[in-house]
């Protein structure tokens, strides 16, 4: 009977438990937040229950129980005697066994458990919150452990210490064409060069000295394509340093202006004769300048002489294509104002300039380069805002987001973004403008855009017209001035060939630069003649055998110094008919019949006709 009461009892606690244990399942169906709660304080019921459970049939005498019903618990022994061999039953005393070890164990856990909990929310409050840089920087601490990568610094002294040890080694370690030529080089100071560089993109000076930058690099055998390589493990670390593009283009552009030192070519100043030389090409050009009538007037009550050395100083500038306080676009602007210049004084400044510079035999490939650094000032002189004021207005990063937006309205353009990432896409984007709005010659130079693009066209002609005609559209929302439109146009003809991999100068070299100009130079001569053509190029300003050679490099290499507008003042004066410049096409078809892969020219000629016939 007392195994069958223990027994009922510990039934009837189970039962209890189980009971409960539905219960509270019931109410959790009903309310998901309540449910929560009540399964919690189940299992906290259910835990104790069974604490007691153990401790009831552990501990004979709980103090929370009814003493008649613990009589029924107590075990009781009996013994036989030796005599009616009956047994006698006798009361055992009571005796506490201990609790096992693992139900111990449990319960101290758990309680260790809730104490642990109940300390954190009282104490929540006192844990100051982390700010947002605390939290990126442990994040990416724990990154680069995972990923066994040292973090990068926080610092600006320490974080250019880390990217100069990146650089160093991508240069003088992994790059291929690079590494070769730093073998016996001193670790420090070659370091201490790059760090220099990178220093640049944090508004500080770079100390080089140039002409002991010339003697290190003397016997290295260095070509373009070194130095572009070069160049372009910069132009890949500025833009990981997240600094804003236009920095990142001056950056570059100091790296550019290291050339020649690197290189060890001859520097400009020396190819333009150097301060004599300079002031030579000045006063000649002056000269030119107060004989036409439409320049003269400007010039009355200046000195002469004191302009002739302004100019040199701004020429000095333009050979090295620095950026100087004294001339500067918005000291240029200030200067010009009071005179109210307009594109055609400033297109017949640079028409007496390229005259002169041909009559003292500078070579065209540097003519090319000066006169295309002269459109830099060309808005500031006439006093008319340029294409980067009209785009800073409604900021530079909202314009390229309304530009790719509009792109990926296009279908075929939204393939191209999809396929490409839209982040490099933007970013290409980017470059792209800057490259407009620095005129093409001060960062990322035409031999830049052809060494990225040799290898194989990244676009293809029919993408490359709806990027031209998706950037038009977005600047005429910002300005309908015709000038920009049109240089904003050029810009993009410019650049075509390069982009589409048609690398013109490249081909013109392989056809053999030299004998080619000279054949067709002296073609032109002979047809020009029998065409009664010089007539129309003997004048007083030109001369016919250097008009032709103006033309040629103008037509063959493809570079927009002189604009279409720019043609059309130039050549009003000459006032040229249809018939006269039928000839001049067919001229150029028999000096050219021998190159059929220089078709484009007779294309070129096609698209002036419109800005040079004046009938």
């Amino acid at each position: 009977m007392i195994s069958d009461s223990q027994q009922s009892f510990k039934d009837f606690v189970l039962n209890y438990a189980v009971k409960q244990y539905r219960t509270s399942k019931k109410k959790s169906q009903n309310n998901y937040h309540e449910s929560q709660r009540t399964l919690f304080e189940s299992q906290i019921q259910g835990l104790q229950i069974e604490q007691n459970l153990s401790y009831a049939l552990s501990n004979r005498r709980a103090s929370n129980g009814d003493p008649q019903t613990h009589l029924r618990f107590k075990e009781l022994s009996c013994s036989k005697t030796s005599r009616s061999e009956l047994p006698l039953f006798t009361i055992k005393q009571w005796s506490q066994k201990k609790k096992p070890s693992y139900i111990i164990r449990n319960s101290q856990i758990f309680n260790d458990v809730i104490r642990k909990a109940s300390h954190q929310n009282s104490q929540q409050q006192l844990v100051p919150i982390k700010s947002q840089d605390q939290i990126i920087k442990s994040y990416l601490q724990k990154l680069s452990v995972k990923r066994k990568v040292a973090p990068k610094p926080q610092g600006t002294e320490d974080l250019l210490n880390f990217e100069v040890d990146q650089i160093y080694f991508d240069i003088t370690r992994k790059d291929t064409m690079l590494a070769p030529k730093f073998p016996n080089k001193n670790q420090n100071g070659v370091k201490q060069i790059f760090r220099n560089l990178l220093a640049t993109a944090y508004d500080q000076q770079m100390f080089l000295d140039l002409a002991r930058l010339r003697v290190i690099h003397n016997g290295m055998q260095l070509t373009h394509a070194h130095f572009f390589k070069f160049k372009y493990h910069f132009l890949n670390r500025f833009m990981l340093l997240n600094i804003p593009t236009e920095k990142m283009f001056n950056s570059c552009e100091k790296i550019e202006n290291m050339r020649p030192y690197i290189l060890n070519e001859v520097l400009e100043y020396e190819i333009y004769g150097g301060e004599q030389g300079i002031q030579a090409i000045t006063k000649s050009m002056y000269k030119k300048i107060l004989s036409d009538v439409t320049l003269a007037p400007y010039f009355e009550k200046i000195d002469v002489a004191t302009q002739e050395i302004k100019f040199a100083r701004l020429f000095f500038q333009l050979i090295y294509h620095l950026d100087s306080p004294n001339y500067s676009c918005e000291t240029l602007r200030e200067r010009h104002v009071k005179y109210a210049l307009t594109n055609v004084q400033l297109t017949n400044f640079k028409y007496y300039l390229s005259l002169t510079l041909q009559e003292s035999n500078i070579p065209w490939k540097n003519i090319r380069l000066l006169l295309r650094r002269m459109d830099i000032y060309k808005y500031a002189i006439i006093n008319k805002k340029d294409l980067q004021y009209y785009v800073n207005q409604i900021g530079f990063h909202q314009f390229i987001d309304n530009f790719v937006n509009s792109c990926q309205q296009d279908t075929m353009l939204s393939e191209l973004i999809i396929r490409r990432g839209k982040q490099r896409f933007t970013a290409h984007c980017c470059n792209i403008f800057h490259y407009f709005f620095r005129y093409n010659i001060k960062a990322i130079t035409r031999d830049d855009l052809h060494l990225i693009h040799c290898k194989k066209a990244i676009i293809n002609e029919k993408i490359f017209e709806k990027l031209k005609q998706k950037a038009i559209q977005e600047v005429k929302l910002l300005t309908n001035d015709n000038l920009i439109i049109e240089d904003f146009k050029e810009d993009w003809d410019e650049i075509r060939p390069i982009i589409l991999g048609e690398a013109r100068g490249q081909l013109i070299v392989n056809l053999g630069e030299d004998y080619l100009i000279s054949k067709a130079h002296s073609i032109l001569e002979y047809e020009f003649a029998q065409r009664n053509l010089n007539q129309v190029y003997e004048t007083e300003e030109a001369n016919m055998s250097q008009s032709i050679l103006c033309k040629l490099n103008l037509l063959l290499y493809g570079v927009r110094f002189f604009k279409k507008q720019d043609l059309q003042i130039i050549h009003k004066r000459f006032k040229i008919t249809y018939s006269q410049y039928y000839d001049f096409q067919q001229s150029f078809k028999v000096a050219l019949e021998d190159y059929k892969v220089l078709d484009f020219v007779h294309q070129l000629i096609e698209e002036y006709e419109q800005f040079i016939v004046s009938d």
